[in-house]
């Protein structure tokens, strides 16, 4: 007797399971990709909050002092209490520069665990350890 025609190859079947897991899994990563962002600007905002109060009451702070320090030698030395007060300013300001920067190159990729995921779920496809 021959086979009904509404039958499908066995095949086919295993294409749709693979089709399945892949989707799966990549609903899976990015499931985490997604947690994982949430997290890094959690953390990102937090940071910049704490940061920004603090620049802002040493600078308050430091203005304050300045401006104490130029009106107690208004009288002998005002141009270099006020050359001093800037420079004081100036090198603030470059101090904070580099340790922004530092802290920035410092700092891993706001999807790296995610990244490294996809890059084990590759090797294990291709039949790696």
């Amino acid at each position: 007797m021959s086979e009904p025609a509404s039958h499908a190859p066995p095949g086919g079947a295993h294409a749709r399971g693979l089709l399945a897991l892949a989707l799966e899994a990549l609903r899976t990563r990015l499931d985490l990709a997604a947690v994982e962002l949430q997290i890094h600007v959690l953390l990102l905002v937090r940071m910049l909050a704490w940061v920004v109060g603090a620049i802002v009451c040493v600078l308050l702070a430091l203005a304050f002092a300045v401006t104490a320090l130029i009106v107690a030698l208004w009288d002998a030395h005002r141009v270099l209490g006020l050359l001093g007060g800037s420079l004081v300013f100036i090198a603030l300001g470059a101090l904070l520069g580099y340790l922004g920067m530092r802290t920035l190159q410092r700092r891993s990729g706001p999807l790296e665990g995610s990244l490294a995921q996809l890059a084990e779920d590759q090797r294990r496809v291709e039949g790696g350890p």
